[in-house]
């Protein structure tokens, strides 16, 4: 589960929303299908980045509906990091379709050119080639996005992807599905295998889940790292009402991670959801690279 920025609440003196404004088979026919391409190209636009209060209202009613929902107040300094919503323009780049995969990942270990996951070799619960790497820091992501000639997305570019010039709530549209990500809880016992998987799932493997254009696992699996750090300002806002044109990531404080994993729960699956590690390499956290357009 991703850290909960209590701290904020208490410096603000008063409630977290003051000043805010307004692969198939048929019987004996077998489907084939063209190998989907590695990455995907996603053409720049402007859209929405952040929540409004109507969108943390929201992410509040769906809190409300997990286990641990009489927690769900504590959720608020996290939400009004996600404000104020502002309009961003984002050019061109491309996007790893999917995260990074083990597989994919230890190709780069065997070259000398990433440090080892630090899951055990072997442990079937993440050592399997077509799971999510984990276990990896933000310096490996790092590491690894510049091997293949590319680097961490900022969290515009990375928000951008999964919701869209219309500001999709979710990756695939505007209405929660816990059958299209793999998910977790907000509960004692984070995991939920309402989606078909407790734990990892290979990537990919909720693929009615991808944006429109065919992004996939941009919510739940793992959460991803970013370039970005998270810095609030003195209202636990964190970022400016102002429109911006490719936003530099921030470079103080904790690195975020997007996305939510399969221990999060419901309102972590928005694609505005914001959140910071505890630990420097974690079970639910992995990435994907994007790379400068060259169309």
């Amino acid at each position: 589960m991703w850290l909960v920025l209590l701290a904020v609440s208490s410096s603000l003196g008063g409630a977290w929303w003051q000043g805010l404004t307004g692969s198939d088979s048929r019987g004996p026919l077998q489907l084939l299908r063209a190998a989907a391409p590695q990455r995907l190209r996603v053409p720049g636009g402007t859209f929405t980045m952040g929540s409004t209060p109507d969108d943390m209202v929201e992410a509040l009613v769906l809190c409300r509906r997990e286990i641990l929902h009489v927690s769900c107040d504590a959720i608020g300094p996290s939400l009004r990091a996600e404000g104020h919503a502002h309009r961003v323009t984002v050019g061109s780049f491309s996007m790893d379709r999917s995260e990074v995969t083990v597989g994919a990942y230890q190709g780069c270990v065997r070259g000398g050119y990433c440090a080892p996951p630090a899951f055990s070799p072997g442990d079937r619960r993440f050592d399997r080639d077509e799971f999510p790497v984990t276990h990896v820091g933000w310096d490996d992501a790092v590491a690894y996005c510049r091997h293949v000639g590319g680097r961490l997305a900022t969290e515009a570019q990375w928000e951008f992807a999964a919701r869209g010039t219309f500001a999709r709530t979710y990756p695939w549209g505007n209405v929660y599905n816990p059958r299209l990500c793999n998910h977790g809880a907000f509960a004692p016992d984070e995991t939920d295998g309402t989606d078909g998987f407790i734990g990892l799932a290979p990537v990919g493997a909720l693929r009615d889940g991808a944006t429109p254009l065919g992004i996939v696992d941009l919510a739940g699996n793992v959460s991803e790292w970013v370039l970005d750090t998270l810095e609030l300002d003195g209202a636990g806002f964190g970022y400016g009402a102002e429109a911006v044109t490719d936003p530099q990531p921030k470079r103080t404080g904790p690195h975020v991670v997007r996305g939510g994993s399969y221990l999060d729960g419901a309102p972590w699956m928005r694609a505005a959801s914001r959140g910071v590690m505890g630990l420097p390499r974690s079970p639910s956290v992995g990435f994907r690279c994007v790379y400068s357009d060259t169309h």
